[in-house]
Parts: C-alpha cells; structure tokens; sequence
C-alpha cells in the first residue's frame, strides 16, 4: 500500500545542507498499523509528509496504492500533535471541514460524522464549540475529522504527546478499535515506546539523523490490548524492552563538551 524506494530527503538551510532521512526502503501493507519510533531529530515526521505529499523526496520515490507520490491526496489524511480546531466551528462543523472544501456535504456525511462523535464517547457535544472542550476532547475531534474523509491512509505525527497519561491511554484505546474496524493503513509516529507496542502490528526503529531504519520489530499479540492486568501483559512489558534496548542501541550524536570540563 505504502512503498518507500530508497527515499532521501535533504532541506537546505543558510548554514548548509541537512539530509533528513537517508535511503529509507519499506512497505507497508494495506490495513496495517505501523508504529515509528526514534530519536528527536531523526525524521519521523518529514517521513510522515513525504507520505502525505507536503514534502517530495529528494532522491528516490514513495508510493501510494502503486502511484509514485507527487502531491496531497483526498485518500491520504494527516493528524497532527495539535488539534488545530477552528475556533468559531462548532464540533460537527469542524469535522464537516474536509467534506466542504472539496464542495461536498450531504445529509449521509452529518449522519456519518454524529455517528464518528460519538463513537469517540463525543455524543451531546456536537454543537459545542473547541474552548469548552478538554484537550483530550479537542484531539478526538480531529481523529474524526480526519476520518470523515474515508482515507485508506491514516497519517498520524504524535497526536497524543500533548495529553495527560490517562487520556492517551484511553484514546490509545480507542484508536485500536477504529483501526480494527475501518481498517485504514495508519502510521503512527511517536516518541512512547508503550504506546507504539500498544498500537501497532509493526514498529519502525530509526537511527539518529539521517533517519535510516535501524530495525523493524513485529507486535504479534492479539488485540485489543492494554496496559492493565491481562492474559498478555508480559508480552507487553517484553515488546517494549526489547525496543527500549534498540532505542537505546543506536547510534546517537556525540555527546556534548562543556569548556573545561573534564573528557
């Protein structure tokens, strides 16, 4: 579904060039959930937008549904850290958004986007307005504008870091159960090594910038699953160890010198 061809991207800036991502080969299969994962500055998210055709690449080529990427999709939607609501919408009109600027909204889509609300636990706050809602609420929001549009592709760059533990878990939850039932290739950037076994089929481990896969680890437990006491909690706690090892395990920058101070 998603094809990465030795993919590189650089920016170039005023004090030099910045390769970003070096070489990256991967797919990943429709329907499936992948998780990626490394350290700041490794360019989970410029993967992400060479995906959503915000960024093209500057050497090799990435793929959708076997079409080389040259643009932004209507199939392919992105979900941002910040829920980026606009103010003077009321919820249903928030997530009504990408329906209209394509010019197209009828009664089905009202219908459908009640029905996303309240599956996310948002029924009775249709006509609210995002200042009278929580941050957790806010982001539950955006997840169902995001898949109003039906995409076959769920890009998501850490939507989750800005929350309390409690309510990431509880979206995490309910993230597992829209995957499972609509089935979108997601993936899913974070910096949360819990929450990426939670989530995901596979996880992606990049190396310290230029971004390379460093390694891909496959979550095979059945879903759903969770962090409170279950029959596969210590498959859990493994999976994430094991990736706790390998993040740890890559090459990193060198550390930093202080004048004077001792080597």
């Amino acid at each position: 579904m998603i094809e990465f061809s030795g993919a590189s991207r650089t920016f170039r800036t005023r004090s030099g060039d910045v390769e970003a991502l070096r070489s990256i080969d991967l797919t990943i299969a429709a329907g499936e959930f992948l998780a990626v994962i490394g350290r700041s500055g490794c360019g989970k998210s410029t993967l992400l937008r060479l995906v959503a055709g915000l960024l093209r690449p500057t050497a090799g080529e990435v793929a959708v549904g076997g079409r080389p990427v040259t643009g932004p999709r209507p199939d392919v939607a992105l979900m941002f850290q910040r829920p980026a609501l606009l103010p003077w919408r009321s919820v249903l009109a928030n997530v009504l958004l990408p329906l209209e600027i394509r010019g197209r909204v009828h009664p089905p889509d009202r219908d459908r986007a009640r029905t996303l609300l309240d599956a996310v636990g948002l029924a009775g706050f249709h006509r609210r307005h995002p200042h009278e809602l929580s941050g957790g609420m806010q982001q539950r929001v955006a997840l169902c504008r995001a898949l109003i549009q039906r995409p076959s592709v769920l890009l998501m760059d850490e939507p989750f870091s800005a929350l309390d533990a409690l309510t990431r878990e509880e979206l995490a939850g309910q993230l597992q159960q829209v995957h499972m039932e609509m089935r979108p290739t997601t993936v899913f950037v974070t910096h949360s090594i819990p929450e990426a076994v939670l989530l995901a089929d596979r996880v992606a481990v990049l190396s310290h910038r230029p971004g390379r896969v460093q390694r891909i680890i496959t979550v095979d437990i059945p879903r759903p699953r969770s962090f409170g006491h279950n029959a596969h909690l210590t498959d859990v706690a493994a999976h994430v160890a094991e990736l706790t090892d390998l993040l740890h395990a890559t090459d990193a920058p060198a550390p930093l010198h202080i004048p004077g101070s001792p080597r």
